[in-house]
């Protein structure tokens, strides 16, 4: 299956036109912009990186601020922030 061409992008044109007027074309387009920027900024802010400062979970070893890995037992900071999380709740 090919992609559509000339003439059928032509004819795909006049029924959008037919279907929504053509004083109304560039406000929709206009907010299909609009509306694909916003997705794009809100995936951007979607992930917020949290600090894995303090003691490990695993191995109670000190963990720096911007580190990476544990520098006690090598677990991930994604691993050491997803089990303080599930600890969280037992302490509280």
């Amino acid at each position: 299956m090919s992609l559509p061409g000339g003439p059928e992008l032509l004819i795909v044109l006049v029924v959008v036109m037919l279907l929504f007027g053509a004083s109304r074309l560039p406000k929709l387009a206009r907010s299909m912009g609009q509306a694909g920027k916003e997705f794009k900024e809100g995936m951007k802010e979607g992930h917020q990186a949290e600090p894995v400062e303090g003691p490990c979970p695993f191995c109670a070893a000190a963990v720096p601020a911007e580190s990476k890995f544990c520098p006690g037992c090598g677990k991930s900071a994604d691993d050491i922030v997803a089990e303080k999380a599930r600890q969280a709740p037992r302490s509280a």
